[in-house]
């Protein structure tokens, strides 16, 4: 029998394997020294201490936390190993309790992994879905190495509704309406998720999501052999007239944050002017609670009530009124009214987009935000139409287009969803009989979805439209409702009927989603990661959603 030489790889591998070990042993005595100074609270004899390993505890709700709040893996294990200390769980005796980075790396990397089956085989009703360009991390192979570099990527997040649950996002290689549409059909058949069951479908009014042949929304019922409800977003819908009027007014864009004329000129620079007396412009808003709102919907909401009431604080005059930028109309009303509250003899056109921003859309955005559901569409509808009757008649014709083509709601399909929610029986009634007449005559095959001519002077929302002009087809969202149900809905209400109400008109939770997409971009490499980490900080949100006080976890 011979006996074979020595493998003086594997020795050196566990020569530097057993220095690391004794040099990590040095480094937690002297790290957790009891002869060291410590500036926590006196505790317990560490020494009478015994504890579990924490290589073997349940350390999921901190790996949470680190994803939640952009943590490193170095600063967590050195947040972590603290506390342990200073609560007197780590023992001088036996330091195995301190935390690493390693260990907490391969603990994210699991809690993260587990989370991505979450939504296989599940059951969606609703697809509401949007995009943006994100600077994506993203990993290289060159000569045997790998490398990171940053490329822009086009990213769109599904959720599910009802519930704004995440879903899902992809990465479109393609950014027509074929591409987004087949990439998000691709990502739900890859989960499983039973075609059959989608009912809604929600996302903004670009043409490339709406167009009635070639639209991502056409396309997808095209794919499922099936109408679709549309809601178009109608937070979204009430920008536009804002814009369009603006661009009216001042002249057109000269960048992604300018504009060509006297009063986008000031936008840029109104929060460095002082405020001066300026006259009230009188505005009614609805009663919100402030911690539904973001810190650009809160500067909105008080700088309305400023200038409706003419008590501009100086401690509102410090608040950033938010960025100047096309794609967020918002901060641009902010700035409108903070502009506005500087001149005591406004320039005529900054006086009629002030009071557009006080009469129609600050209201109509706490309106619609108030009150989500997909029944109260309509309603949002024509009452933007109603507020928009102050204007001159040439202004008129300017956001009257833009309403109409963007009056999504103002189709009888999603006239019958609100008037079955309506409070008037009389009403529930219409447009039961409506569904019904409509089950009777037409199958539930394709249609083109097009918008009627609106009635701008309809006196309520079921007058927006002529119905006898109208081909009426049955909302997608009553198909599996049986002509008894729809009849006790009549009687009851729509308060019977959760799967319809709770759909919302506007995709403010995609938004959200979409930031959490954006700050995954920039953390970690790949779709699957991307999707992991977002997942972790959206269950860590779930699980303690506040962390004021005490009473709040």
């Amino acid at each position: 029998m011979m006996i074979g030489g020595v493998d003086l790889v594997t020795t050196v591998k566990n020569k530097r394997k057993l220095e690391r070990q004794e040099k990590s042993l040095l480094r937690n005595k002297e790290i957790f020294d009891p002869n060291k100074p410590c500036c926590s609270r006196s505790l317990p004899d560490d020494d009478d201490l015994t504890i579990e390993s924490t290589s073997s505890s349940n350390s999921i709700a901190s790996t949470l936390a680190c994803d939640r709040t952009g943590v490193s893996d170095r600063a967590a294990a050195i947040i972590a190993s603290s506390v342990l200390k200073d609560v007197g769980i780590i023992s001088t005796k036996d330091p195995s309790g301190v935390i690493d980075r390693s260990k907490l790396r391969r603990e994210r990397t699991k809690v993260r992994s587990s989370l991505q089956d979450a939504d296989r085989n599940k059951i969606i009703r609703g697809i509401y879905f949007d995009g943006r360009k994100d600077k994506s991390l993203v990993s290289i192979k060159k000569e045997g190495k790998f490398y990171r570099k940053r490329v822009t990527e086009d990213h769109y997040v599904i959720l599910s509704e009802p519930g704004s649950d995440y879903f899902g996002h992809v990465t479109c290689e393609l950014g027509t309406a074929k591409g987004i549409q087949s990439t998000i059909i691709r990502h739900l058949k890859m989960k499983s998720v039973d075609l059959n069951k989608i009912a809604v479908v929600s996302c903004d009014g670009t043409v490339v999501n709406t167009g009635s042949k070639g639209g991502v929304v056409r396309l997808m019922e095209e794919e499922l052999k099936k109408p679709l409800q549309w809601f178009i977003c109608q937070l979204h819908s009430n920008e536009l007239p804002l814009r369009h009027l603006l661009l009216h007014l001042d002249g057109k864009t000269t960048g992604p944050k300018c504009f060509s004329g006297p009063i986008g000129s000031e936008l840029q620079k109104c929060e460095t002017m002082p405020i001066v007396e300026f006259t009230v412009i009188p505005s009614t808003l609805p009663e919100i609670p402030r911690n539904d709102l973001s810190t650009d919907q809160k500067y909105l909401y008080d700088v309305m009530n400023a200038i409706s009431t003419g008590v501009f604080t100086s401690d509102l005059a410090n608040i950033e009124p938010g960025p100047l930028s096309h794609s967020r109309w918002l901060t641009t009303a902010n700035r409108i009214l903070r502009l506005y509250a500087t001149k005591t003899d406004p320039l005529e056109n900054l006086m009629i987009l002030a009071t557009y921003v006080m009469k129609v859309y600050g209201p109509m955005w706490f309106t619609i935000k108030c009150n989500p559901s997909c029944i109260n569409g309509a309603k949002h509808l024509w009452q933007t139409i109603s507020l928009t009757r102050y204007l001159s008649a040439d202004l008129k014709i300017v956001i009257d287009k833009v309403l109409i083509r963007n009056g999504y709601f103002g189709h009888p399909e999603n006239i019958l969803i609100a008037m079955l929610g309506d409070d008037r029986e009389i009403i529930r009634e219409l447009a039961c009989q409506q569904i019904l007449k409509a089950r009777a005559e037409n199958d539930q095959g394709l249609r083109t979805f097009k918008v009627p001519p609106l009635n701008f002077d309809a006196e309520d929302y079921t007058d927006l439209i002529k119905w006898q002009d109208c081909k009426i087809t049955e909302p997608p969202l009553t198909y599996n409702l049986s002509d008894e149900f729809l009849k006790e809905i009549v009687k009851c209400g729509l308060r019977t009927c959760q799967s319809i109400k709770d759909f919302p008109c506007h995709t403010q939770a995609v938004e959200r989603c979409i930031k959490l997409v954006t700050e995954a971009s920039c953390a970690v490499c790949g779709e699957n990661k991307r999707d992991d980490f977002i997942r972790a900080r959206l269950l860590s949100r779930q699980q303690m959603p506040n962390f004021d006080t005490k009473k709040t976890i």
